[in-house]
């Protein structure tokens, strides 16, 4: 369970802190994409808080995991089907190649547990290391 919660966090971060603003400014649908896969973020960090003090023994525990793999399962569709084709489209490849740097480094130094009061968008989502973003 920790290695899960890790790693979301540190997806969402990323996301939060370089994709989704690219997808604001490049794409005529930005916002209201970037807003609905942040949506489907805060559902997930909703869930892994809910599962986070459980152990497996706990009757929750299963309806929880599989919520969440089913919420992960779709977070990955839509970005298949969405944002990443169309910023493919809309970025030039130096542009896909920068943006894909920030994502895996910021993705090395992100928290490793979920913030829910902390904000969902830039520049505040920003950490605090200059270096980081």
């Amino acid at each position: 369970m920790d290695h899960i919660i890790v790693e979301l966090v540190r997806h969402s971060v990323a996301e939060e802190q370089h994709l989704y603003p690219v997808a604001r400014e490049e794409l005529p649908d930005g916002a209201e994409l970037a807003d609905h896969e942040i949506a489907e973020h805060a559902e997930a960090e909703r869930l892994v808080e809910q599962l986070e003090p459980l152990g497996p023994e706990a009757p929750e525990f299963d309806r929880l995991i599989r919520e969440l793999i089913a919420d992960i399962r779709h977070h990955i569709s839509d970005e298949e089907q969405d944002p990443f084709p169309k910023l493919q489209r809309a970025c030039d490849t130096n542009q896909l190649l920068d943006l894909g740097n920030k994502i895996e480094m910021a993705g090395q130094v992100a928290p490793t547990r979920p913030h829910p009061a902390a904000p969902g968008h830039p520049p505040a989502n920003l950490p605090l290391d200059p270096g980081a973003a």
